[in-house]
């Protein structure tokens, strides 16, 4: 083995003055550093162990074991909908560790299953559906080491960035323990979970020519762990880890299993995706497969005979869940490979939210959205509620944007923003929020606090900008006409209908400036005032140049 001494930090007087006592190499020098000072270490420890018995620990909990049912009926508390991805992964979980407890517990049963099959699941369906989230809940549920990682962050062994054996790693830190063998010996005897989110961006790409690291590597990485591996606790890159390798080595272990090395076998794994891509998405595979007939007895035992689908005999499935239908070669069609499918043998899915679960989600979770704004407001002594058809309205936005659950905090706080500035600090006590309030919250902020929108508007301005605007009568009424045709806030039309002022500021205005009616009308106003500014300011110049 060689250590590079530029990898790890030891004191450079030190290495020299053991080249100059003991006359040896450098690298010979570090070698002896890390052995002696890890030696040290342990033999001042093994001195107050001697001196003041073992160290207390809290007892370490074993996670609870619980049923199928138990766990189902525990994320329906969290998840809307999704039924068949709640089953499957109830089930899959409750056995898993519940055999893995059994067999840690029960070595003459240990002996019958040398190396029992994991229920491993492939989830795909539309991003923002719960796919995360179930493994979040579930993971605090059995209280088990539960790592959640994007695959787009990891690549193969050997190459820049992560490696998939850093999962591995990134699991034994997040289970109990007093250092990080307590915690590994912990993953082994009790297992763990991980859900690797995004995998579908690891699918092969059919464009590209030979191995490509980044994808099907990864896939034969991950492969390698889910079927069994040996990982080191350790990074073997780490200045830990090469200090783990050299006392190894120099005891005569060689490649033999140490205590610094754990196995996968008890690590459940979650391979979640939207398998979406241009082309050729996932539901798109299926589609096909089903509207041409596959001529071949399917998962489910059934069998389809080509020639018998017609088109007119085709039913209307503008909304229908393809992912539903995805069978293992559909998944390696879209670039898994084989190996990686077929290590997973629960395959499920989750649906699109639609507007009536979204507003489920809002009023029927343990963890509701609107809880947490309740309590945001609450700080500041303000009682915060929603009238149905204001949720309806939220859940509608949410809705369009097409990003499941993800969309309500985003429509949330555009629409409570400017009450969580305004609100704070004022004599209100209760704000119901109704549907007109949400469709211009602005307008109605500054209504309950008695301002007018050209006022706010012209403050806002003064700030952005330093300069102070001014207008007519004439200007107002046709911008309160205009908010009124087109059915927007007067906020919104002031910020449309001016959104070229701020040319003001690069023609170095200093005086009050009137809007006017023309300002208002013509949308190109700012851009000619622009244009005569800087043609005059030109023309001054050269005047001047000329003179």
């Amino acid at each position: 083995m060689r250590i590079d001494p530029l990898h790890i930090e030891i004191p450079k007087d030190a290495i020299d003055k053991l080249v100059e006592q003991y006359k040896c190499s450098p690298e010979d020098a570090v070698r002896a550093y890390l052995a002696a000072k890890n030696e040290s270490e342990n033999a001042f420890q093994g001195t107050l162990d001697d001196m003041l018995g073992e160290p207390a620990t809290s007892e370490t909990v074993k996670p609870s074991i619980h049923t199928p049912l138990e766990i189902k009926n525990h994320l329906d508390k969290y998840v809307i909908g999704q039924e068949d991805y709640k089953k499957r992964l109830s089930i899959a979980a409750a056995y898993h560790f519940a055999l893995v407890q059994t067999l840690n517990k029960s070595p003459d049963k240990a002996a019958k299953v040398k190396r029992f099959r994991k229920k491993n699941t492939i989830i795909s369906g539309p991003s923002g559906s719960g796919k995360t989230y179930c493994v979040e809940i579930l993971g605090d549920l059995l209280e088990v080491p539960t790592l959640i990682i994007d695959a787009t962050d990891y690549t193969e062994a050997g190459y820049v960035g992560k490696s998939a054996d850093d999962m591995i790693r990134e699991l034994i830190q997040m289970a109990p323990g007093a250092s990080k063998h307590d915690k590994a010996d912990f993953v082994e005897k009790n297992g763990g979970l991980i859900f690797i989110d995004e995998i579908d961006k690891k699918a092969k790409d059919g464009k590209v020519i030979g191995h490509d690291i980044s994808r099907e590597g990864f896939q034969r990485a991950v492969l390698k762990l889910i079927e069994r591996k040996h990982i080191s606790v350790e990074d073997p890159m780490s200045p830990a880890g090469q200090i783990q390798e050299l006392l190894s080595h120099q005891r005569g272990q060689g490649q033999a299993k140490s205590k610094g090395v754990i196995s996968t076998e008890n690590v459940l794994f979650v391979l979640g995706g939207s398998f979406q891509r241009m082309g050729d998405d996932l539901e798109g595979i299926v589609r096909k497969r089903l509207e041409r007939g596959a001529d071949r007895f399917r998962e489910d035992g059934s069998f389809t005979i080509r020639g018998f689908n017609t088109n007119d005999a085709k039913s209307d499935k503008k909304h229908y869940n393809y992912y539903r239908e995805a069978d293992a070669d559909d998944y390696i069609r879209f670039g898994l490979i084989p190996e990686l499918v077929g290590r997973a043998p629960v395959r499920t899915y989750v649906n699109a939210l639609s507007k009536n679960d979204l507003i489920r989600i809002m009023t029927k979770t343990e963890d509701s959205i609107i809880d947490q704004y309740k309590l945001e407001f609450s700080l500041f002594g303000i009682d915060l509620t929603f009238t149905e058809d204001a949720l309806m309205w939220i859940a509608e936005q949410a809705e369009n944007h097409k990003t499941g659950a993800r969309a309500l905090i985003s429509v949330f706080e555009n629409t409570l923003t400017d009450f969580q500035f305004e609100m704070p600090g004022t004599n209100f006590r209760k704000l119901n929020i109704t549907r007109e309030m949400c469709q211009s919250p602005k307008d109605w902020t500054l209504k309950m606090l008695a301002r007018s929108p050209f006022v706010d508007f012209i403050g806002k301005f003064r700030s952005d900008h330093g300069i102070e605007l001014n207008f007519t009568e004439q200007a107002e009424r046709e911008i309160e006409k205009y908010a009124q045709d087109n059915g927007m806030p007067l906020s919104a039309a002031l910020g449309k209908l001016l959104q070229g002022a701020a040319a003001l500021n690069y023609m170095n205005w200093q005086e009050p400036f009137t809007i006017t009616e023309e300002a208002v009308d013509n949308p190109k106003y700012f851009d000619e005032l622009y244009v005569k500014w800087h043609k005059e300011k030109m023309e001054k110049q050269t005047r001047k140049e000329e003179s």
